[in-house]
């Protein structure tokens, strides 16, 4: 009995450290530039914005997060929501304070899969063995099986399908001349728009 005793009082310390741990962790507060200005559309951790073509940020890699918000700072990303919203918040912002942000939202847990609508099977075939016929190589290539990311290649798994829609014609459409977009144009340009639904609706519920 005093085996169980002390075995179950380990056990009890070792979930209690834990959950004192978790919540340690939890309370972490954002960097002020997250609460002073990313929050109000990309939300505090990045992982539920309101709005479908705000992208979310949560377990993004924190180096793309940076060469994003440099390419909005001079202006090779000029989508249009890149001009309207991001262009005069990216001028106000430090290197430091672009870092932090990244890093915060890099930290985040990744955003949970949103559920299709339908059947993902096409899109999954383009995602991972591309369209020979059409040259477009598989994108798993580049983002990984589990469409993560790493570095420069952007997580795209959970993200919404309405920015991953738009993304694939901007960059069709030649105005996202970002580091990495000379890989995604020449895909794009040979996607019909359904295709590029079909891989975006796969890709958000993973």
């Amino acid at each position: 009995m005093k085996h169980a005793t002390s075995l179950f009082s380990c056990l009890l310390s070792i979930t209690l450290s834990s959950a004192a741990l978790q919540a340690q962790a939890d309370d972490k507060t954002a960097p002020p530039i997250v609460h002073s200005t990313c929050f109000m559309c990309h939300s505090e951790r990045g992982n539920d914005p309101d709005l479908g073509f705000v992208p979310r940020l949560a377990g993004q890699s924190a180096t793309y997060i940076e060469e994003q918000v440099n390419a909005f700072r001079d202006g090779s990303r000029a989508e249009p929501p890149a001009i309207i919203y991001m262009w005069p918040v990216a001028q106000n912002l430090s290197a430091d304070q672009i870092k932090q942000a990244a890093e915060w939202y890099a930290s985040q847990p990744a955003p949970q899969p949103i559920p299709p609508d339908g059947p993902v099977d096409e899109g999954r075939s383009i995602y991972m063995n591309g369209i020979l016929s059409a040259g477009v190589a598989a994108c798993v290539s580049c983002h990984g099986a589990k469409a993560a990311g790493t570095g420069i290649f952007p997580r795209l798994a959970g993200q919404t399908p309405q920015y991953l829609l738009a993304q694939l014609r901007y960059f069709r459409a030649a105005v996202r001349n970002d580091t990495s977009a000379e890989i995604m144009k020449p895909v794009a340009q040979h996607l019909t728009d359904e295709q590029m639904d079909a891989v975006a609706k796969y890709l958000s519920s993973l």
